[in-house]
């Protein structure tokens, strides 16, 4: 007994047959195409990497100074100085940041809240867990550290909008770090 008897059964294997063939085809194109993405996604993070490396020699080029006189002691010289580099580098958060560092270390809490918010307004990197920029322990310290002070003031001042603003940019750090975004 032939296994291909009459016209209908040759037309059915050789459809078969083209079917499986195409399916291969198909298969082989698609771990292509995965591959392709897969490149692009390895590229696209390479990218990422190198761009944060080269913002992290930039930012460490222009603003060691700083952390060397900030480290020192030398914190209204670091003032100063970011002062002159906010000049030079104008609409750079790690300025703010900085600035808000220095101004938490002189015990000026409003102005160092202000600043850190600011600074997480512009790059929100300095709240990322995984951002090589992270500066969650000093933005952290500051609220905890900054809120219960403002609100106290706050509270015995109820008209002074500048601290009304403080509060404000306090609880938006406080969102920030627990995870919320703007």
């Amino acid at each position: 007994m032939s296994l291909l008897k009459d016209r209908f059964d040759q037309l059915l294997l050789l459809g078969l047959a083209l079917v499986i063939i195409a399916s291969a085809l198909l298969l082989v194109v698609s771990e292509q195409g995965s591959e392709a993405t897969a490149s692009v996604a390895d590229k696209r993070r390479m990218e990422r990497e190198l761009m944060n490396q080269a913002r992290l020699a930039m930012l460490q080029r222009h603003y060691d100074p700083v952390v060397a006189l900030r480290d020192s002691g030398a914190h209204q010289q670091a003032l100063l100085k970011l002062e002159e580099l906010r000049r030079d580098l104008p609409g750079e958060a790690h300025t703010d940041l900085l600035s808000g560092d220095l101004l938490l270390r002189m015990g000026q809490i409003e102005q160092a809240l202000s600043r850190l918010a600011d600074a997480v307004r512009v790059n929100g990197d300095y709240v990322e867990m995984n951002s090589p920029l992270n500066q969650r322990s000093l933005i952290e310290s500051a609220v905890n550290d900054g809120l219960p002070l403002v609100r106290d003031r706050l509270r015995a001042q109820p008209e002074n909008a500048s601290l009304a603003q403080v509060l404000k940019d306090g609880y938006y750090l406080q969102s920030r770090l627990a995870g919320g975004c703007e």
